[in-house]
């Protein structure tokens, strides 16, 4: 039986083993199994909130609890996809183009999740480390079979130095911003004086989506929604290769620089951990669109840290999302972070777009607000009025009035702010002329009003 092994760390921390192996013909194994040190740690930092458990005991449980479905990947819905690994793992690789090009640098199948995870184990997202693994003979047979089996290793090639792992589908570099030039990380030895960005390249079939991101961002900012800070920045500024069809493009044509908030040059290893909800839901990234806000408000409203100000400003990036016609705030575009390492606060909202300035046809949320009644189409995005927020809130056990004059306030902020906001942007006349009747009509309907 051949076996492919991962050490994970956090931060500096090696914490455990993701491991791969066939238990037969059609069925593969790929678990992760937590450090002794690690389980019985009363200090430990949080991997995941669908790891974290009331109280030590029970926290040394569930890592002991190997066969558990948070610990073990699952066989895909798209037979095509095969065995995912453990939800965690699997929303740490990257995905669209991005996939397409590690892959094909690594020299290995869009579809090897465990080999993609290898390639990309220097720069995952957060603060999570993949390096192949050097087990004994013992190890393997402890971890795996008991000692039922015979077992080999299969080598594991070492991370990809210019590999990155990002989510999202639009064509992206992760580079550094030296001085007013942004170059690729491998250029760099000294990176302690640098900023870390996400580079958002055109895209030829959505004109102007750098700058349709960067007024979204902006829009949800003057709403009083706090969002990642970020940049429009000319192309003859990139000093890093892609190998990107970016259409019909010069140098003047921009694209989006999106600082990182899960990079910081302060802490010990310049970076913070952070998970998105699919993560902490523990569902694949193929069901991104299932479950609902409500559930994610749930956990918000469990979270001592997070609590009930967290669900507001969910509440305040639904209504955002809705007025600016963006109906891509899945489970992977909402998420927590890590800065003291243990406790999950919100970061700035992310992957904000306005596509509404491509059609006026409406096409909903990403996600129901509540849980659907079944056989319930997708939410059609109905609208934010006192009786759904009252509703809404009651499942959640917190007050409804603060929750209704925190929307209150944000669309009262959108109205009025928004309409110059879109004048002055770098958007065509006719992008920016579906958002302002899209603003008008939302707000003829007093969604909003009491």
């Amino acid at each position: 039986m051949n076996v492919k092994a991962l050490t994970i760390h956090l931060g500096a921390r090696r914490i455990g083993v993701l491991f791969q192996y066939p238990l037969s013909h059609d069925h593969v194994v790929n678990r992760f199994v937590a450090d002794e040190a690690f389980l019985n740690d009363p200090g430990q930092d949080t991997l995941s909130l669908s790891m974290r458990a009331s109280d030590l005991q029970s926290q040394a449980a569930l890592w002991k609890a190997q066969a558990g479905p948070r610990l073990n990947g699952s066989f895909s819905r798209d037979p095509r996809r095969g065995w995912l690994l453990p939800a965690f793992f699997q929303n740490l690789l990257p995905e669209g183009p991005l996939r397409a090009r590690i892959a094909e640098m690594r020299d290995c199948d869009m579809e090897d999740h465990f080999e993609l995870l290898a390639a990309t184990g220097k720069d995952l997202p957060g603060d999570v480390h993949a390096h192949p693994a050097e087990l004994s003979r013992d190890e393997l047979s402890r971890y795996i079979t008991q000692n039922q089996d015979a077992l080999e290793m299969s080598v594991v090639a070492e991370p990809m130095e210019d590999a990155i792992s990002v989510s999202g589908v639009q064509a992206k570099l992760a580079v550094l911003k030296e001085g007013g030039r942004f170059v690729a990380r491998t250029k760099l030895t000294d990176t302690s004086q640098v900023r870390h960005v996400i580079a958002k390249l055109p895209v030829s079939n959505y004109p102007h989506l750098p700058e349709l991101e960067d007024l979204s961002l902006r829009l949800a900012r003057a709403a009083g929604v706090d969002s990642v800070e970020a940049e429009l920045v000319p192309l003859s500024l990139l000093a890093a290769e892609h190998h990107y069809d970016l259409g019909d493009v010069d140098g003047q044509t921009k694209f989006l620089a999106v600082y990182r908030y899960d990079r910081d040059v302060a802490t010990p290893t310049g970076r913070v951990h952070c998970e998105d909800f699919a993560q902490i839901l523990g569902v694949q990234p193929e069901d991104k669109y299932t479950q609902d806000y409500l559930t994610v408000a749930a956990v918000m409203a469990a979270s001592p840290s997070l609590g009930e100000p967290a669900v507001h400003e969910l509440l305040r990036r639904i209504l955002v999302n809705d007025m600016m016609g963006n109906p891509d705030m899945h489970l992977k575009n909402i998420g927590v972070r890590y800065t003291g390492g243990r406790d999950p606060e919100l970061p700035p909202a992310y992957d904000l777009v306005a596509y509404g300035a491509y059609s006026l046809t409406p096409r909903g949320r990403a996600l129901h607000l509540v849980p659907p009644t079944p056989g319930e189409k997708p939410d059609p995005g109905a609208r934010l009025t006192p009786a759904v927020v009252r509703d809404f809130c009651a499942r959640l056990g917190l007050p409804e009035k603060p929750a209704w004059t925190a929307l209150r306030r944000c669309a009262d902020k959108a109205f009025k702010a928004w309409p110059a906001l879109i004048a002055e942007s770098g958007i065509s006349d006719k992008m920016k002329k579906r958002l302002l009747d899209r603003l008008s009509a939302y707000q003829a309907r007093k969604p909003v009003a009491a």
